[in-house]
């Protein structure tokens, strides 16, 4: 049998994916495969939305449910997960602590292997690169409830992404997120918008249309802008391809169509995935903290591939995979085979020929065999140790105005960051208030002494109830003819207080101002009459504080979220520097008043200090190098720190920083190379036992062979070491 006819007539096998891409208000998903170096989308889902994250597991499974609805028979449904998320999730190369989670709970909750992430403006502008030929140059814009997201490319590289609060005028948001780059060159007059509704994109495209680009102060433009939209299928899509990308190297893609009965699906060679297939097989480390070779930066990044992260690692990938092994194993056989093959005119003759023929093929076989052997396997070795940790407090002056650090003295430099913030806020009253009318009425004043008596207008009755009423006017009551002939005057009276309370009956008898009742009282010639009250709603002092304290907190997060935008990834905002102050603050009603409803418009000026990341570990590094034990140092990733605020004077910040580092020890990876070096893993694992704090290895073989085969590589460069904490 002709080998090389037996290799050509191998059905090619296919491994098939979930790409699922989530973002702050819709997911969506589709299940792709590779097939003759493309990456074909085999079905999608249309956009699901979601808001609260008990909605986030209910989205995704209806998206998947949707996408499988759609999957060929023949076709069982795939585990491993490639993840599109915007760059406002991840931080470092690393999706954030808040959203991890999240993605692990969908994980766990739907079966889902994850196999990496990428960010969706980069795969957007990969994919564009791939269609197109050329690296892309295009403001990418993503539009959100309450922010847009402006992602800068040049040339194919990544210049910068920005985040900018919604508002009134889209064209205006994107003019404040390009002048944030600080390129005083002309922008690319080309725009790719996403994430919003169909016909909200549309009315923010006409908007940007009609917007005067070519005569804007702030930024500049050869000429009024291309306005395209990406649709939700070329999302998915773009998320599709660059997971093919880092798979298998594909560098081209195959849409779905849209119509599922006209879709060109080589139903014969695809196969369901193997359910043994590990996310390490396919060069992703899941779950483990270790190095990775090339992390992703967020400005000036070029992205000829994005880079398919892993969701928790940090280790250097293996460039290839389990199947492209395999795939240049069969490869490197065909290419000798025809070198050795007799031609076809050339008859074998007898026997003996034969044998030798046999020979020849088999001989050639193990020598190819044992160079693949050799030469092709790759290994992931991560080296886990328990840390040794150490804990102080470290004081530190930051001052704005020097240039260099002087650790000696304990002083760095910094950078003062401000945040202007305008907002306002409207919160329902709880404060209660009596208000009514007061009763009124006639009295007869009787002065039963031998002298006459005045009494002033407002001197004060007293009822047999404590009730308090005041004369209307002043009154002159004549001295008593005789102890049964007082003298008399009759005077309008006024209730002290509101209230249905006051209104008196006729004939009850009020105590004159200090006049004992015997010598001078007041009678009620008839009853009193308009005296009520009512409770209404109105402002109190708790309504206005409450108010002005959640508006202050928010605006306080959002200068917050600001000031980090602003300062870029090499520096580090001190959260406790930052002050607060109000520059205006007006309530719409005054304490007492009687209101429904209290708002208040608020501005504040947030002034903040940041400090560069690697000076501050070096700072670090430097104040603790006494007490690091001899073979121990730090890495940045196992450097925790807090800051507290002690004095702010003369624009110098002095801060208590309590500090806790775990320290790992110092190891030579190059000669771990040498050492493991075709060793089998219980070798290696006694090696490694001399690695001060050594805990325990992991070793991940690919491709993993049978029996003795199964040794670290022959090559040292195809062996990559991390080191990890053990948790």
């Amino acid at each position: 049998m002709d080998l090389k006819d037996f290799f050509s007539k191998q059905k090619s096998t296919k491994d098939f994916y979930w790409a699922l891409v989530i973002e702050p208000s819709l997911v969506q998903a589709a299940i792709w495969a590779i097939d003759e170096n493309k990456a074909k989308v085999i079905t999608l889902s249309n956009p699901v939305a979601w808001v609260e994250d008990q909605e986030l597991i209910e989205a995704c499974d209806a998206s998947l449910s949707s996408a499988v609805q759609n999957l060929p028979n023949e076709i069982g449904e795939p585990t491993k997960t490639v993840f599109g998320v915007s760059s406002k999730w991840v931080e470092n190369g690393e999706i954030k602590e808040e959203y991890i989670g999240k993605i692990k709970k969908v994980c766990n909750e739907l079966s889902l292997e994850p196999s990496g992430f990428v960010v969706l403006s980069e795969a957007i502008a990969y994919l564009y690169k791939t269609e197109e030929g050329s690296p892309l140059s295009a403001v990418v814009v993503a539009t959100r409830e309450d922010s847009i997201e402006v992602s800068l490319f040049e040339l194919g590289n990544l210049v910068g992404i920005t985040s900018v609060a919604r508002s009134v005028s889209i064209a205006e948001d994107v003019v404040e997120g390009l002048t944030r780059f600080g390129t005083n060159d002309s922008y690319p007059s080309r725009f790719l918008i996403y994430d919003g509704k169909e016909g909200e994109l549309e009315e923010i495209k006409q908007t940007l249309l009609a917007y005067d680009w070519e005569s804007g102060e702030k930024i500049k433009f050869l000429h009024t802008p291309k306005i395209e939209i990406i649709n939700p299928e070329r999302k998915i899509t773009a998320t599709a391809l660059a997971g093919a990308a880092e798979v298998s190297n594909v560098s081209a893609i195959e849409n779905l169509q849209k119509d599922t009965e006209e879709k060109d699906v080589d139903l014969e060679n695809l196969k369901a995935p193997d359910k043994t297939v590990k996310p390490e097989d396919l060069g992703f480390l899941v779950g483990e903290d270790i190095d990775r070779n090339k992390p992703i930066e967020s400005e000036s990044k070029p992205v000829p591939v994005p880079q398919t992260n892993a969701i928790t690692s940090n280790i250097q990938k293996p460039v290839e995979t389990k199947e492209n092994i395999f795939n240049k194993f069969f490869k490197t056989i065909k290419s000798f085979i025809p070198k050795f093959t007799p031609k076809r005119n050339i008859e074998i003759k007898n026997g003996k020929n034969k044998v030798i023929y046999s020979l020849i093929i088999f001989s050639i076989l193990i020598v190819v065999g044992f160079l693949l052997w050799w030469f092709l396997p790759k290994a992931v070795v991560t080296v886990y140790v328990s840390p040794k940790k150490l804990e102080d407090k470290l004081s530190v002056t930051v001052d704005p105005d020097r240039k260099e650090n002087n650790f000696s003295e304990n002083v760095l430099s910094g950078q003062i960051i401000n945040s202007q913030k305008d907002g306002e806020k409207t919160k329902s009253t709880t404060g209660t208030k009596t208000v009514g009318e007061k009763a009124k009425g006639t009295v007869k004043i009787q002065n039963g002494t031998a002298n006459s008596i005045r009494l002033a207008a407002g001197t004060t009755l007293y009822s047999s109830g404590d009730l308090q009423f005041t004369l209307d006017s002043s009154a002159s009551i004549s001295a008593a003819i005789s102890p049964s002939l007082p003298g008399e005057v009759n005077i309008d009276v006024t209730a002290a207080n509101i209230g249905a309370d006051s209104n008196l009956a006729k004939d009850e008898i009020l105590k004159v101002s200090n006049y004992p009742k015997s010598d001078v009282d007041a009678i009620v010639i008839s009853n009193f009459s308009g005296g009520s009250s009512r409770q209404i709603s109105a402002v109190s002092d708790a309504d206005q504080k409450d108010l002005l304290k959640n508006l202050k907190e928010e605006l306080v997060a959002e200068a917050k979220v600001d000031i980090k935008g602003k300062i870029g990834t090499d520096l580090m905002l001190i959260e406790s520097s930052l002050n607060a102050t109000d520059s205006s603050r007006v309530f719409s009603n005054k304490v007492g008043d009687e209101a429904l409803n209290l708002k208040l418009n608020l501005s504040i000026n947030s002034v903040g200090i940041a400090i560069n990341k690697k000076d501050f570990f070096d700072f670090i590094n430097n104040a603790l190098s006494n007490q690091m034990p001899s073979g121990f140092v730090l890495r940045d990733d196992q450097l925790t720190a807090r800051f507290e605020l002690v004095e702010n004077k003369a624009n110098k910040y002095i801060f208590d920083v309590f500090v806790e580092v775990n320290l790992l020890p110092k190891i030579n990876t190059d000669e771990i190379r040498e050492k493991v070096k075709g060793r089998s893993q219980s070798v290696v694992d006694k090696y490694l036992e001399t690695v001060p704090g050594y805990t325990r290895a992991d070793i991940k073989f690919i491709p993993r062979l049978p029996g003795m085969l199964s040794t670290l590589p022959h090559i040292p460069k195809n062996i990559s070491i991390g080191l990890a904490t053990e948790r």
